[in-house]
């Protein structure tokens, strides 16, 4: 809903300029059931139709609304089997220790797509949490490690490209400075 140009689309069907509204396929426009039915309430509002090419049928009658509220209610299922597939495939990787993309937390690095400690990083982890319990302030805990030197953590990207290696900020934890490993 939140798209630039269906919002335009949507102006025009309150400012009467389109009156049928044609697509391909209907989770094309929307998988979301609530959503689609905003959006066949501002069309039925405004006088303007429906219509899904490949799916023939049209909102201007009764069966054909029927027809789109069962296959919306299909599409959004599957959008949301397809999301708790995900979720369950990322937690059960978490759980065997595999690294799931991003830059690895400071303390740990990536090695086989898992992660391991790094006993160097480890150290300033267990000095920053010391720091930070004498200090009890975030900032002035990252003004402390950034005047020692340390930066966020440097990590090799694909395609050679670096992450990290910034002055620490209240919500950055800080490193050594070292160099990005892969």
């Amino acid at each position: 809903m939140d798209r630039p140009a269906f919002q335009r689309l949507l102006k025009d069907v309150e400012a009467g300029r389109i009156d049928c509204i044609v697509v391909y396929k209907v989770d094309r426009l929307s998988r979301s059931l609530i959503d689609f039915s905003k959006i066949v309430d501002l069309l039925d509002r405004h006088g303007a139709n429906f219509v899904s090419v490949t799916e023939h049928f049209t909102t201007a009658r009764s069966m054909g609304r029927q027809t789109l509220n069962m296959i919306l209610s299909f599409a959004q299922f599957e959008r949301e089997i397809a999301a708790e597939r995900i979720r369950d495939k990322v937690a059960a990787a978490k759980r065997k220790g595999k690294h799931t993309g991003g830059v690895p937390i400071l303390g740990y690095d990536v090695v086989d797509r898992r992660l391991v400690v790094n006993e160097t990083e480890a150290e300033l982890v267990r000095h920053i949490f010391e720091r930070f319990t004498k200090l009890g302030s975030a900032p002035q805990l990252a003004r402390v490690l950034n005047e020692a030197g340390h930066t966020t953590k440097c990590w090799k990207m694909k395609k050679d490209r670096v992450e990290g290696g910034r002055r620490g900020t209240r919500t950055t934890a800080p490193s050594k400075r070292v160099s990005p490993s892969s």
